[in-house]
């Protein structure tokens, strides 16, 4: 197959599981540039993109299902990388990569420290309650006794509950104590996308320089390097370097280290060598005690009761509780910025109808299809193989829950399924979500994506 026909079959894919809204915006304009094979079972594609803009969107929202879609394809286990052009024949190598700097931190071993950190995500900035108490102490810890006491700390759980605050807030507290220190913060996208760029740019020897230099090195989202072989073999190396100098290393995942998928064992390993810790979905005190800080730092004064209202109307994670209260601020603006009870309710009752007319049924389907990595159609198929039946449940709850659809409405989305199957399917997860806080974590990472 010919790099047209590959994209014009991954263009197809794409097009069932991603909003109508912004595939024509952000996907179809995208091509391929080159494919180059890595070995017997890998390849890197480059793509082609007409903007910067279009190279975010694609590296930030879009690319794991690029690359599944790919990988589908192809047959081969796929990295990418990006150009910004609007000729494909424009030469890879002399195209610069504005995810890699080629020039390392201004501040190495033994030297004037420096860091990249938000100023706002410190200790005295986070919210500490039952669902995230262990890690917190966790963190204050490793900021202690850096490299020795906590070496590598791994912070798992879902979308929006604090994990990179906290992994900040560490970094933070370390440079307070060690101002001739070093400290690295990434996201793991970054760190493969700059190595990508730096086997292009034959800038290797500068990437390791950059990457191994730091006395503190935080990585976002570990779980992105999962399947991606020359990414994790250089992070390996990156690992017992920094390992090895007694330097600390925090990771943060979506999910615990033996839980993710395609990364290589020696890896895993060396992350449970650590120590791991997961944050929960904040409980109704570490919700009110957030709005409470947030409504301080903001300068407002809130009735406790409202505050009380809102923390309940809002359960899923922090970022949806901050988004809520800017809503209901902004709301409030044209009577003075007063808020009460009724305006609470208004924004919440608002809010959920907008949700429902904008998310189309297929839309779950197809965003719960890519999240446990099956093809819309396997859904709604007769299949009855377990992690299959646990997507299509999931599926079944969302849009019973999120779309207040009627069950035989669901039933008819899934090839004719009698009403009782979907009260059963509705039943197993409501049950599941009581339980398990993996099923919680999946339930609210779907409903964040859509």
């Amino acid at each position: 197959m010919d790099i047209i026909s590959t994209w014009k079959a991954v263009l197809g894919e794409l097009e069932v599981s991603i909003s109508p809204v912004y595939f024509p915006t952000w996907i179809k304009p995208l091509s391929i540039a080159s494919i180059e094979k890595l070995s017997e079972e890998s390849q890197l594609v480059t793509l082609l993109c007409p903007s910067a803009y279009h190279q975010t969107m694609a590296t930030q929202r879009y690319q794991g299902q690029i690359q599944r879609s790919l990988e589908r394809i192809t047959n081969l286990k796929t990295e990418l990388a990006y150009i910004v052009g609007k000729d494909a024949s424009t030469s890879l190598a002399a195209a610069p990569s504005p995810l890699f700097d080629p020039t390392p931190p201004a501040a190495t071993l033994g030297t004037s420290g420096h860091h990249n950190l938000n100023p706002k995500l410190t200790f005295e900035t986070y919210v500490v309650g039952g669902s995230n108490n262990f890690a917190y102490a966790a963190a204050q810890g490793a900021a202690k006794s850096p490299g020795t006491r906590h070496n590598p700390l791994f912070i798992y759980g879902g979308v929006g509950l604090g994990k990179t605050h906290l992994m900040q807030a560490i970094g933070h507290a370390i440079y307070k104590d060690h101002p001739d220190w070093n400290i690295m913060y990434i996201s793991a996208e970054t760190f493969g996308s700059d190595l990508i760029a730096s086997l292009q740019n034959k800038k290797t020897a500068a990437f390791k320089k950059k990457y191994r230099a730091p006395n503190v090195l935080l990585i976002d989202d570990i779980q992105f390097i999962a399947g991606k072989e020359y990414t994790q073999e250089e992070f390996f190396h990156t690992f017992n370097e920094l390992y090895m100098s007694e330097r600390q290393i925090v990771l943060t995942s979506d999910r615990p280290p033996q839980e993710i998928p395609k990364i290589e064992e020696r890896l895993s390993s060396r992350f449970m060598g650590g120590l791991m810790v997961d944050i929960q979905s904040p409980d109704f005190e570490t919700r009110v005690a957030i709005l409470t800080q947030k409504c301080k730092a903001l300068n407002i004064e809130v009735p406790s009761e409202v505050i009380g209202l809102m923390a309940e109307k809002t359960t899923t994670n922090v970022r949806e509780l901050e988004g809520a209260l800017q809503g209901i601020l902004t709301k409030s603006l044209p009577s003075g910025g007063e808020i009460n009870s009724d305006m609470v309710r208004e924004y919440f009752g608002a809010e959920h109808e907008r949700r429902s007319q904008r998310i189309k049924p297929n839309t779950v389907i197809n965003k719960t299809a890519s999240y446990f990595s099956f093809k819309p159609a396997e859904l709604v198929s007769s299949s009855r193989k377990a992690p299959l039946t646990n997507a299509r449940h999931t599926a079944m709850y969302l849009l019973y829950k999120e779309l207040h659809l009627p069950y035989e409405q669901v039933g008819r989305l899934f090839g004719g399924r009698d009403h009782t199957t979907i009260i059963h399917a509705v039943e197993k997860i409501e049950e599941k979500i009581k339980t398990d806080p993996e099923m919680a974590k999946i339930i609210a990472d779907i409903k964040h994506d859509l």
